[in-house]
């Protein structure tokens, strides 16, 4: 409760139990959580871009908000049904500069959700830091500490070439960096489900759906809805980008193979705005 922030009282216990139920159901639990947190580090950063896009209105600029109601009803609906149609009608143009502080805190953000899954299904449940963890991760506390964005100025950025390649190069790398950090996790995820079940592929199929629990199986659906708006975002902006993150997803997991294709787009626009086809719209 000490992280529910009073309001969230509530909300935080339901998801620490929720939590408690995924980590005492191994190794379906790990799996399953964390597949929606390997999808959700490439969006956390496309989100909070997004957000500072000049031009930009509508829902998709308010990313804690969405943040908040994602941790209500869950973050396998209010993506694929209210961010990507919200981003679609939202006047956010990739290649459009934003600050280096956005940027960094679009990338940072990205970390404290994959370490405190570490402790979470590590920790001793019985103490403090498991518990800590868990209110930390099911709690408000994270998303708003995006609400330090509400005093960057990105959107007041003049589209000179400079900004706009300085910027595309922080955000590609950005994608770079948090594109390693999922193939990792995503590697871990493997390595797990090798050492539970080795090919009998089956047994894990079981496991996260057919025999699972209704927490087991409530992140299976998480984790594959979710995934397929980030494909539905990607397809938006670009189908054939969106076609070939699906195809090399076996090999480095669905995080990096979002965030492949998020470099390429930014690469793709920002090009366009420096050869001047599009500068003029931002």
């Amino acid at each position: 409760p000490k992280v529910g922030l009073v309001a969230f009282n509530m909300l935080v216990c339901l998801i620490t139990q929720f939590l408690l139920e995924l980590r005492e159901t191994p190794p379906a639990g790990l799996l399953v959580w964390g597949g929606v947190i390997v999808v959700s580090l490439p969006l956390a950063i496309s989100n909070t871009v997004a957000a500072g896009r000049k031009g930009v209105k509508g829902p998709v600029r308010y990313p804690t908000i969405i943040g908040l109601l994602s941790q209500l009803l869950g973050i396998s609906v209010i993506y694929p049904m209210i961010w990507v149609p919200s981003y679609i009608f939202s006047g956010s143009k990739l290649g459009a500069p934003v600050t280096n502080k956005r940027i960094i805190y679009a990338t940072c953000a990205t970390m404290p959700g994959v370490i405190l899954t570490y402790l979470v299904f590590t920790a001793n449940t019985d103490g403090s830091v498991w518990t800590y963890a868990a209110g930390i991760l099911g709690g408000p506390g994270l998303v708003l500490c995006g609400l330090i964005m509400y005093t960057d100025r990105s959107e007041s950025m003049a589209a000179t070439n400079e900004n706009i390649s300085k910027c595309s190069n922080a955000i590609q790398s950005a994608y770079s960096i948090v594109g390693a950090v999922s193939f990792a996790f995503w590697i871990c995820l493997v390595a797990v489900a090798y050492g539970a079940y080795g090919f009998e592929h089956d047994k894990l199929w079981n496991d996260i759906w057919v025999e699972a629990g209704p927490s087991v199986a409530f992140m299976t659906i998480d984790t594959g809805v979710l995934f397929l708006g980030a494909l539905l975002f990607i397809g938006y902006e670009n189908g054939l980008e969106a076609l070939k993150a699906l195809l090399v997803t076996p090999f480095v997991g669905p995080g990096a193979s979002c965030c492949m294709a998020l470099k390429e787009l930014e690469s793709a626009a920002t090009s366009k705005l420096l050869n001047g086809d599009n500068k003029k719209e931002v």
